[in-house]
């Protein structure tokens, strides 16, 4: 993918100036300067738009918690509130990772991997809300599975034409070799309609980094972006325990996201880490204004592995082909937030 020297040009302008595009005079905006990181403390960060407010959905201390507010950069994790907290003595007691938080039809479902306190059991989960709003509540609504049910986590909807489908990361059998990426049709919310299938595997040098020695290759954490019909799963790769934590992409070429020639991977990592920022991965993306961001967590230092992660957060633009997602932009450096 080749970075075309005008959006080059524009992407270092913004960052040093903090320059946003020109407004029409009859357009209400609101402008705010900010500087990462945007939480000090957390991982696998989702957050979505709701209207005029942002929704924050995370796991912490055995339970699941959202955090609301009008203005993105006012996310402190401290004004959360407890969701759900799972019974004692279940598959899905324990081990609760990478929650999502998904609007679909007139209610609120929140996507997320759990086990008993065995990896190997790890499989994924849905909360449906009481009601229509965030607010109303949510009830445990079952295991989200495609009959072969084998281990599965970070679970993510595409709707498509019409038609919706489950993204996740899984294991081909039942021993942790790999992670790969697996797509199935939904017939509901909380149902999967057909048997899973393979779209992505950890087949590059750089997806295989930091594994090796027992540890599995990774692919993992599959998020949506899409733009103008075009579909992309951003999706995380490489040990997510090491500092070569990166991003890769998949296009989807063709009409059918049930076929795995349609989905055309990128050859090298589309975000990865530099002399400022470690291992960057596990994104989702919200759209501030007109504006497309990526919120993804890096490591505080190297060799930090899972305990010392954080969530920052910058513009995305776009070529011809698709995304460009750039460099990690620094800790420090002040960024324009247009509302």
């Amino acid at each position: 993918m080749t970075l075309k020297i005008e959006h080059l040009i524009y992407f270092v302008f913004l960052i040093i100036s903090c320059r946003s595009e020109p407004q029409t005079p009859t357009t209400q905006v609101r402008k705010e300067f900010f500087t990462n990181p945007l939480l000090n403390a957390g991982a696998d960060p989702w957050i979505i738009r709701d209207d005029s407010v942002f929704h924050y959905c995370f796991s912490r201390s055995g339970s699941l918690w959202v955090e609301t507010v009008k203005d993105i950069t006012d996310l402190t994790r401290d004004g959360a509130v407890k969701v759900w907290t799972p019974p004692a003595n279940t598959m899905y007691s324990k081990e609760l990772w990478a929650p999502e938080l998904h609007k679909i039809g007139k209610q609120w479902y929140i996507y997320f991997a759990a086990d008993d306190g065995d990896n190997n059991h790890h499989r994924m989960y849905a909360l449906q809300s009481n009601g229509s709003t965030v607010e109303s509540g949510f009830e445990f609504a079952g295991q989200i599975k495609a009959p072969s049910d084998k281990w599965a986590i970070d679970g993510t909807v595409l709707h498509h034409n019409d038609r919706s489908y489950f993204i996740w990361s899984g294991w081909e059998g039942d021993v942790n070799e790999a992670q790969h990426l697996y797509i199935a049709e939904m017939s509901s919310p909380l149902e999967i309609s057909s048997e899973r299938v393979r779209i992505s595997s950890p087949d590059y040098e750089w997806e295989q980094r930091g594994s090796g020695n027992g540890l599995p290759t990774i692919n993992e954490g599959p998020q949506i972006l899409e733009r103008n019909g075009e579909v992309f799963i951003i999706y995380s790769a490489a040990g997510s325990w090491s500092d070569y934590y990166c991003l890769g992409m998949l296009k989807l070429m063709g009409d059918d996201p049930m076929q795995p020639k349609a989905w055309q991977k990128s050859p090298e990592p589309v975000f990865e880490g530099t002399d400022c920022v470690i291992s960057p991965g596990h994104c989702s993306f919200v759209k501030i204004g007109r504006q497309d961001w990526i919120v993804y967590h890096a490591n505080k230092v190297r060799g930090g592995g899972w305990n010392s992660r954080y969530v920052k957060m910058q513009p995305v633009y776009w070529d011809d082909y698709g995304p460009l997602l750039g460099a990690p932009v620094q800790d420090g450096v002040i960024l324009e937030v247009v509302y």
